[in-house]
């Protein structure tokens, strides 16, 4: 099937959701049984030598800087999850430069990433596209992270699954799956944060994290563990970052900085609010009672 100029395929999503999933998995289909998808993991572990050459030049021309304020990873022949703190767009560049290891990147953007020449880069370097929003795809892309670990590849992921775009929380609450293909792949967690001032990024490494110790009786004790470790190492960036004076700081700041981030990315603020897990610390009154008043409507119709 032909791609779509991006407002076609947004207008087909706005008229027609279900012929806009059969385009877009006939486009995924495409893409998942290309030559270029299916590059053996030795290839990709050369390939990624020279896209990290090419990573830093990019970097370097966009003006980006990164700094690693510690490393504490630790060695082991298991394969690797990298959890990452989501910032913006240019993060999975910044920390690839930071980490160094291949991985095979989970993304849940490929409306936005496929036929660009990012897209080509991460193909080349391995990811695994799904679409947040089909339940089924959510499920399925698991068994295809946990089959890429089992041959002894690295995945970056975001558990957080959007940008963190709050205020003053740390890390967003985050999504189940990392435990579960951790779990079944016995791979271990290396949790890193990032965090951007302008132009300068500053990276925290944290140790590995076994999950296997907490078992399948436990899982939300280790997703729980996971979010406090990296939010801590997320509390240790800002804390290395010299103090300003409150009255410095401008009364449109928060307002500059979404428009920043957001100002020319295809997505809005309500998309990235979209895709904010939803549990009971981060969600509103409205959407706690919509499934009650729902009952109640349809049982007045009834």
């Amino acid at each position: 099937m032909k791609k779509l100029s991006r407002k076609m395929e947004n207008e087909l999503r706005r008229q027609d959701e279900e012929a806009y999933l059969q385009y877009y998995y006939s486009l995924r289909k495409h893409f998942e049984v290309s030559k270029v998808n299916n590059l053996s993991l030795k290839a990709r572990k050369r390939i990624h030598l020279i896209l990290l050459s090419v990573i830093r030049l990019r970097n370097r021309i966009n003006g980006y800087h990164h700094t690693v304020i510690r490393d504490d990873r630790e060695k082991t022949d298991r394969p690797k999850i990298f959890a990452i703190t989501h910032i913006c767009k240019a993060d999975i560049e910044v920390v690839s430069e930071a980490l160094k290891e291949h991985y095979y990147l989970l993304s849940g953007d490929f409306e936005n990433i496929h036929g660009t020449l990012d897209g080509l880069f991460l193909a080349l370097n391995g990811v695994i596209y799904f679409n947040e929003n089909v339940k089924e795809d959510r499920h399925s892309v698991k068994e295809r992270m946990i089959q890429v670990l089992k041959c002894g590849g690295n995945i970056m992921y975001f558990p957080e699954g959007t940008w963190n775009l709050s205020p003053n929380l740390p890390v967003l609450p985050f999504y189940r799956g990392i435990i579960d293909v951790a779990l079944g792949s016995d791979a271990v967690i290396i949790p890193v944060a990032i965090e951007q001032y302008e132009k300068q990024f500053i990276t925290k490494i944290g140790s590995n994290f076994d999950v296997a110790c907490y078992g399948e009786d436990r899982k939300a004790e280790a997703l729980s563990e996971l979010r406090n470790r990296m939010a801590e190492l997320k509390w240790e960036i800002w804390e290395s970052i010299p103090m300003v004076e409150r009255a410095t700081i401008a009364d449109n700041y928060y307002e500059k900085f979404l428009e920043d981030k957001i100002g020319k990315w295809t997505l809005t603020l309500e998309d990235f609010k979209r895709g904010i897990y939803k549990n009971a610390e981060n969600m509103s009154p409205d959407e706690v009672f919509e499934p009650i008043r729902k009952l109640a409507n349809n049982y007045m119709e009834i």
